[in-house]
């Protein structure tokens, strides 16, 4: 076989949305690394002064237009322009209420489905090349057919000659390697920057925006490499099964068709929870509270991308609906010290202990150090927003605008006192605000601290926790 034509593909390509994502390839002999490091990216970029500042003159072109006319649709429609790691940043903001009003939601939400595409026949070759076959007609019964386009790649649906199941075949986008390592490496440099910028005004506050950016870019990176996110879906079905309290469907992974660069798996005939009818969403979100409360608290790995395109409904031939998971590209592990602290942080938050709470387990968490000893100023402020935090309501409008004044309210207690934010804590609240959202479209009264407790409390009873409570009761 030539060399294959996506390889030849070279040179800066700037706007036009089906070619968006097409950077330069590098020139360097040096390789870019396997896993993230920021210390290798400065080492690889630092000997491609031009093409860093080639891209650093797109992103700043759109800056102007921005603050001029900072709508929705603008800020959506450069997010897409400027590419994976941008379209990725502007999905993970489409599920913060407390950072951007509903109409920038609803705008960013569209990120999720409709990012622009590549060309067809540049995806087949990759998978051809990939799979090491002159032509893709040996392995599947007809043409593979384009059913969506992500950030990172494009999906396909084919049936399989050997067996006739239907699968779907995920391919990487053409240089996406060079395309989000070089934007991770301007966005850490950038935060760097921030710190340095920030530090004679926060003097003793801890500057972690670049360790922030940099537990992001290792996350993002990692989702490069399509074995890994199908060693993870593997395991997680795997799990699953090995629980049958939680019947959520993960499709099985053709390890034998799959490489760094595509990944096939079985095929969901299906559509997203959250346009499922009520009666349907009424039924399947306790198994999605277990599920998540599964991941966090038992299973050691969890779910690092809940957006609605990731949880599909399903009907078994008996007729009942099922909910089934993918995308397993973006994962977090869960240490057993990490379970344990956040079993007895959510039965302390759900038992209403909020002595405990915030005394211990901000501690344990690791939010706090062993050293902090300012409990007395700080608990009847914490504990005042956790209460607000519980009280809810079926009004969406109330509840944005309340979850965005105990967000106000958090960051202010936050920066006044010595806080550290671990980073597993921004992929938890991600996923149970998706929850939640979902959840309230079925049920405006839905309670998510309610249908948590039956399986919390379980936890925390097996860990010790409920009799240790009832042995130092408090007020």
């Amino acid at each position: 076989m030539s060399a294959p034509r996506y390889l030849k593909l070279a040179g800066f390509v700037a706007a036009p949305p089906a070619s968006a994502f097409l950077y330069e390839q590098s020139q360097t002999p040096l390789p870019l690394p396997v896993s993230y490091s920021a210390a290798a990216l400065h080492t690889h970029y630092f000997l491609q002064p031009f093409t860093v500042l080639r891209r650093v003159s797109q992103i700043v072109s759109h800056v102007p237009s921005l603050l001029l006319s900072p709508s929705p649709a603008l800020l959506t429609s450069s997010l897409l322009e400027l590419g994976p790691a941008f379209i990725k940043l502007g999905q993970q903001l489409s599920i913060r209420p407390d950072l951007l009003p509903e109409t920038y939601l609803s705008s960013l939400a569209a990120l999720h489905d409709n990012c622009p595409t590549f060309s067809d026949d540049i995806a087949k070759e990759i998978i051809a090349t990939e799979l090491n076959v002159p032509s893709l007609d040996g392995i599947f019964e007809q043409p593979l057919e384009r059913v969506a386009a992500a950030s990172l790649g494009q999906v396909y649906k084919g049936t399989l000659r050997s067996s006739g199941e239907e699968v779907a075949v995920k391919v990487q986008r053409p240089n996406i390697l060079h395309t989000v390592a070089l934007d991770l490496f301007i966005v850490h440099e950038l935060a760097r920057a921030w710190d340095s910028l920030i530090a004679p005004v926060t003097k003793e506050k801890e500057h972690s925006t670049a360790a922030i950016v940099a537990s992001f870019a290792a996350g993002s990176y990692a989702e490069l490499d399509y074995k890994n996110e199908g060693a993870s879906q593997t395991r997680f079905k795997a799990d699953l099964q090995a629980r049958s309290s939680v019947p959520v469907f993960v499709p099985p992974v053709h390890h034998d068709l799959s490489t760094t660069k595509i990944l096939t798996t079985g095929w969901i005939d299906g559509k997203k929870l959250s346009d499922c009818p009520r009666s349907t969403i009424n039924k399947l979100i306790p198994v999605g509270v277990e599920l998540f409360l599964a991941q966090l608290l038992d299973l050691g790995q969890f779910h690092a991308d809940p957006h609605p395109g990731n949880m599909l409904v399903r009907t078994r031939p008996n007729g009942e609906p099922q909910l089934c998971l993918i995308d397993f590209g973006l994962t977090a592990t869960i240490s057993d010290d990490e379970r344990s602290a956040m079993t007895s942080a959510i039965y302390h938050l759900l038992t209403k202990d909020f002595k405990a709470l915030i005394c211990e387990d901000t501690k344990t968490l690791g939010f706090l150090s062993e050293e902090f000893d300012g409990f007395a100023e700080l608990e009847p402020i914490l504990e005042n927003v956790v209460r607000r935090g519980m009280e809810g309501g079926s009004d969406m409008r109330k509840r944005r605008k309340q979850f965005r004044e105990i967000s106000g309210d958090l960051n202010e207690i936050f920066f006044q006192f010595p806080f550290s934010v671990p980073p597993f804590f921004a992929l938890i609240t991600r996923g149970l605000g998706l929850l939640e959202g979902i959840a309230l479209k079925g049920d405006s009264d839905f309670d998510i601290f309610t249908a948590s407790y039956p399986y919390a409390t379980k936890k925390a009873l097996s860990l010790g926790l409920g009799k240790i409570r009832a042995a130092s009761p408090r007020d």
